[in-house]
């Protein structure tokens, strides 16, 4: 199929129905759908019956064919496989850009955290910290909404507990993982103690040109991500670097077979989320395939790349960077 259209549960949609043991599904117009066909795709997609205020597309091509909430009251997603399949491939080809900037990148956020707190490229360089060196998800107000979860610009005060140089980080993240991290740095570590006590509940603010309070979101971090890094790189492109590093790293540290488990289950505790997600969504191809060498034909590739690089890269960064891009 091809020709996606981009159509969200916020427009009308079909709704589906309990009857009996199944279901029926009921179009925007108000009536039941009695095609088969439609039915057949409807049923396709495989929406647990347990999910409640359940919003079907009424387009085959639709990007986002499905939404519903779980037991836990927490909203789910069904998108269309072409759409998640083109964000994969632009995600991983963005990855090498995003190399390309990390140093340049870590540089300003390094100059940015010296700033004075209730500007906005301190509060947006501090939540770029967050991201980076914690792997944190950017957040967004609706998931605090809907599912009472955080990212990095949405946490609380209450999130975040700051002691000398030392910050540690609680909250329950996407999915209700609950999320216990610890972070070294005297910058960060005076930017988020001082960021408690601006105006408002959000951790991570600053005050604009006529001296209002304005939160960062997600739209600010992309907008300077582009700016340094290249257009289309993205918070979530932070993360996918950080699973896909820490599968690299893994693949280096083992001496007999390596396995996608093995890398799996390094980016997922990276990234706090499962292998199952850290494999098919923030390991680049290219590093799984280390997976199908022999352990001397992957010695041989490995023993190939830098050891060192800029120093604001990261043990193995550097030789993951040129390992991509060959």
């Amino acid at each position: 199929m091809t020709g996606l259209v981009y159509y969200t549960d916020r427009n009308p949609g079909i709704i589906r129905q309990r009857r009996g043991r199944g279901f029926t599904y009921i179009n925007p117009e108000g009536n039941r759908v009695a095609c088969r066909a439609e039915r057949t795709r409807l049923a396709a997609m495989a929406v647990p019956p347990a999910y409640s205020d359940v919003w079907m597309s009424p387009y085959a091509n639709g990007h986002l064919q499905a939404t519903g909430r779980d037991a836990r009251g927490r909203k789910q997603y069904r998108y269309h496989p072409e759409w998640r399949a083109q964000r994969d491939a632009q995600k991983f080809d963005r990855l090498t850009n995003l190399a390309e900037g990390l140093p340049t990148l870590r540089r300003w956020v390094a100059s940015r955290l010296t700033g004075e707190v209730g500007e906005q490229d301190t509060a947006i360089a501090a939540v770029l910290a967050l991201i980076d060196r914690a792997a944190l998800r950017p957040g967004h107000p609706e998931y605090v909404r809907e599912n009472d979860s955080y990212g990095a610009t949405t946490l609380l005060s209450r999130h975040v507990e700051v002691k000398d140089h030392t910050v540690t980080l609680s909250f329950t993240a996407k999915g209700g993982k609950k999320v216990s991290k610890s972070l070294q740095g005297k910058r960060l570590a005076r930017v988020l103690h001082a960021s408690a006590d601006l105006p408002g509940p959000d951790l991570f603010s600053y005050f604009d040109a006529d001296g209002q309070l304005v939160c960062v979101r997600p739209e600010h971090l992309i907008e300077t991500l582009n700016a340094v890094c290249g257009v289309g790189v993205t918070p979530k492109s932070l993360r996918t670097w950080a699973g896909t590093h820490a599968a690299f790293i893994a693949s280096r540290d083992v001496e007999g077979e390596l396995t996608i488990k093995a890398m799996a289950d390094a980016a997922s505790d990276r990234l706090d989320n499962t292998p199952s997600i850290a494999r098919n969504s923030y390991i680049h191809p290219q590093v799984l395939d280390l997976a199908s060498l022999t352990p001397g034909h992957r010695k041989k590739v490995l023993e190939k790349l830098p050891k060192d690089g800029p120093s604001e890269l990261r043990q193995g960064e550097a030789a993951l960077s040129v390992f991509l891009k060959g």
